[in-house]
């Protein structure tokens, strides 16, 4: 153990493909675009790389097709540093994709995936590996892993923290079935109402919200509102944290950078939760204004500096 957290991430590592339309867009019709990169990207692999150039030690798990593509990713993710030695590489499967077309402002407009690999990362998979999971204190779990997978962690994870992100509206009801065991969960509007059934379009909204999910049992609860602000619950009270100034250039992947700003403080010995959320603003803040969805000159002066500007009024 070092002075740093040891984080393990579960999920997601495939190729992102971005590109942004040149003209307003227009929805079911032919849109021309630009292509602004092709990337190592999925849900765990954006937070697992920021949460190690902000200098943790971290390991991910996942799987990646037998193919060029999985041997890309893997090469990418361990020249960071970042311990590949539980991705899975699965004979007869291509790796996973996306692909984000950003609108004209640079507001995602529309995102495709192909996520079938991910499947393939089932208990029998994960069950001979549990004790080596274990000895990662801090486990962050994206909603790319089966129902099954995500109910078998939370049941096993001992005194594990199981952090968990809910990558979309239509994977974030697997965590449904493990909400009394999730120790922090980081989600947007639309996957908050998968998770509570309520429309959220203002803070009194957000609050019964947070509320009823800590009423689960979850202790700690971050949703993010995008360009309104995030909303906060803990055991230092329920709070909302204005956005802080950005100039956007590009939003794909803020809300992953959030995570890891907020678990990269979070999981350190005597971290406030305010000081965390300030943390996760500024990393959503910095990434925002990147193009992309990594900051490969971040540094911790650039996130200390922005995160002082974070500020916090109680629901």
């Amino acid at each position: 153990m070092t002075p740093n957290a040891n984080i393990l991430c579960f999920g997601a590592a495939h190729f992102d493909r971005t590109l942004q339309c040149t003209e307003t867009f227009v929805p079911a019709a032919s849109n021309p675009v630009r292509t602004l990169h092709r990337k190592p990207g999925g849900v765990s692999r954006n937070i697992a790389v920021h949460l190690r150039l902000l200098g943790n030690n971290v390991a991910m798990l996942g799987a990646v097709g037998d193919d060029g593509d999985g041997d890309q990713v893997i090469e990418a993710l361990s020249e960071l540093g970042i311990d590949t030695r539980h991705l899975m590489k699965i004979s007869g499967m291509a790796t996973a994709g996306y692909t984000a077309l950003l609108d004209e402002t640079g507001e995602l407009a529309l995102g495709m995936m192909n996520a079938e690999v991910y499947d393939l990362l089932t208990i029998d998979r994960l069950e001979p590996h549990l004790a080596n999971l274990l000895a990662r204190p801090w486990w962050l779990v994206d909603a790319n892993l089966p129902t099954e997978s995500i109910m078998w962690l939370a049941e096993n994870k001992q005194t594990t923290k199981f952090c968990a992100a809910t990558v979309s509206p239509s994977k974030a009801v697997r965590f449904k079935p493990v909400l009394d065991k999730l120790d922090l969960l980081i989600a947007n509007r639309a996957e908050t109402r998968i998770l509570t059934g309520i429309e959220i379009n203002d803070l009194a909204q957000a609050k019964v919200a947070v509320e009823l999910l800590r009423g689960k049992g979850i202790p700690d609860i971050v949703i993010t509102l995008g360009a309104q602000g995030v909303v906060s619950s803990s055991a230092s009270g329920t709070a909302f944290w204005h956005p802080l100034p950005t100039k956007v250039k590009d939003v794909n992947g803020a809300g992953d950078a959030f995570y890891s700003g907020f678990l990269s403080a979070y999981s350190k010995p005597h971290t406030s939760f305010d000081d965390a959320m300030a943390s996760g603003l500024a990393m959503a803040s910095l990434t925002a204004e990147t193009e992309g969805t990594t900051v490969w000159d971040l540094t911790l002066d650039a996130v200390t500096e922005r995160a002082a500007k974070a500020e916090r009024k109680v629901l």
